[in-house]
C-alpha cells in the first residue's frame, strides 16, 4: 500500500510538472541589470546591463562602432564615452545562453503507447534547448571598477545612458536599415 501511494504520488508529480527547466536563462523585460556570471560564466562577477539582440551581432558591432566612433575590429572594448562630466569605459559582449528543459514524463506515455498498439516511439528524456541573444555592457568610471553595481554613485547616470543606446539601437528593424542609417552620416 505504501509503495502504491510513492508510485500515484510520484506519477502525479511527473504529471504536473511535465517539463522541468534544467537550465535557466534570466528574463529580460526591456533590460536588466544581473551579475555576469548569470549570463555567461566567463563574464564573472561583476554587474552588466543586459537586453535583447534583435539583429545579428556584426549589425550591433557595426551601430556600436558608428554610435561610439570606435576603431573598426575594436572589439567593442574599452569604449571610452562622457556622460554628464564623467569618463567612463565601456565594454560590450554579445553573448549566447541556452535554456534546457527536459520533459520526463514523454518516455512513460511513449512506452505505454509502445506496447498498446506496437509502435516504435522513442522512450528517451526529451530535451529541448532554446537559444537567447543578448548585449551584455559592463561599465567602470575613474572612481569605481564596476559603476553598475548596487550603492555605485554613477549607476543612475550610467543606466540611463544605456537605456537611450538601447532604445536607439531597438529602433533599427533590420540589417538593410542599419546599412542606410550608417551609410548616410
Amino acid at each position: 500500500m505504501k509503495y502504491i501511494k510513492i508510485v500515484a504520488s510520484f506519477s502525479l508529480f511527473l504529471f504536473f510538472t511535465n517539463c522541468i527547466t534544467i537550465k535557466k536563462v534570466p528574463e529580460v523585460y526591456g533590460h536588466s541589470i544581473v551579475e555576469g556570471k548569470k549570463i555567461k560564466k566567463s563574464l564573472g562577477k561583476s554587474n552588466y546591463f543586459i537586453f535583447y539582440n534583435h539583429l545579428y551581432d556584426d549589425d550591433f558591432t557595426a551601430f556600436t562602432e558608428y554610435k561610439f566612433s570606435a576603431e573598426e575590429n575594436s572589439y567593442l572594448q574599452n569604449l571610452p564615452v562622457k556622460i554628464k562630466g564623467t569618463d567612463f569605459l565601456m565594454t560590450f559582449h554579445i553573448v549566447e545562453s541556452t535554456e534546457q528543459t527536459a520533459n520526463f514524463l514523454a518516455p512513460f506515455v511513449n512506452r505505454a503507447i509502445n506496447n498498446s498498439l506496437k509502435t516504435d516511439f522513442d522512450e528517451n528524456v526529451k530535451t529541448t534547448e532554446t537559444t537567447h541573444f543578448f548585449i551584455a555592457v559592463y561599465v567602470e568610471s575613474n572612481s569605481e571598477a564596476d559603476s553598475l553595481q548596487e550603492g555605485s554613485i554613477h549607476r543612475a547616470i550610467a543606466e540611463n545612458y544605456l537605456i537611450d543606446f538601447m532604445n536607439e539601437y531597438q529602433l533599427i528593424g533590420s540589417s538593410k536599415e542599419l546599412n542606410f542609417i550608417i551609410g548616410n552620416n
